[in-house]
């Protein structure tokens, strides 16, 4: 398993081998979970949600994925209960958080702010938002739905609406779609994002 014990902080340089292991592997758990509800997959780990900007979809789909995995989930959901409000570093809460739990996830406003936190600790770092810079797990969401709904990924055609410059999902996920061939369309209007495919 590649990704056994490491950091999925980028779409930027995963292969689509890589890209295509993450995939197999949300399928099964998503059978895991359909058939058991709760699995006792990762029953002995504790997984620290740190979501230091809003979020609710994002922080939610997290901790009910912790949860129906069977791990435990200890969360910051808001900036100003962190240390961060009383001037921590990212890297400083990072090494106080690792000694309590077996991974992080992080969600925070800085660009690169994920890779500031993995270089400081030696657990995994899952990426839920940096900025404008990425958001992988949004990214592998989305191929993963792509993947169920039209039945592959190659030599799609995909638009791209919205914040092209600052949205980070769009980012990350041209970085992953551009490993399956697909054929680009760039569309920014004023309001209103999303993706379609055909």
């Amino acid at each position: 398993m590649t990704f056994a014990g490491k950091d999925i902080l980028t779409t930027v340089g995963m292969k689509k081998s890589e890209l295509l292991e993450v995939l197999e592997m949300s399928a099964r758990m998503e059978e895991i979970v359909k058939n058991e509800r709760v699995s006792t997959l990762l029953q002995d780990k504790v997984v620290a949600v740190l979501f230091l900007e809003p979020s609710t979809r994002t922080r939610l789909s997290f901790e009910t994925a912790v949860n129906r995995l069977g791990a435990r989930a200890i969360t910051v959901s808001d900036a100003k209960t962190s240390s961060g409000a009383k001037g921590e570093t990212l890297a400083d809460m990072a090494r106080t958080v690792e000694g309590y739990v077996d991974c992080i996830v992080v969600r925070q406003p800085t660009v690169g702010g994920a890779q500031i936190i993995a270089d400081a600790v030696d657990i995994p770092v899952i990426n839920g938002g940096d900025g404008a810079g990425q958001h992988p797990t949004q990214a592998l969401l989305d191929l993963y739905t792509v993947q169920k709904e039209k039945g592959n990924l190659e030599g799609l055609k995909v638009a791209m609406v919205g914040d092209l410059k600052y949205g980070r999902t769009v980012h990350s996920l041209l970085q992953a779609m551009s490993e399956f061939n697909a054929t680009f369309y760039f569309i920014s209007p004023d309001e209103q994002s999303s993706l379609f495919c055909v």
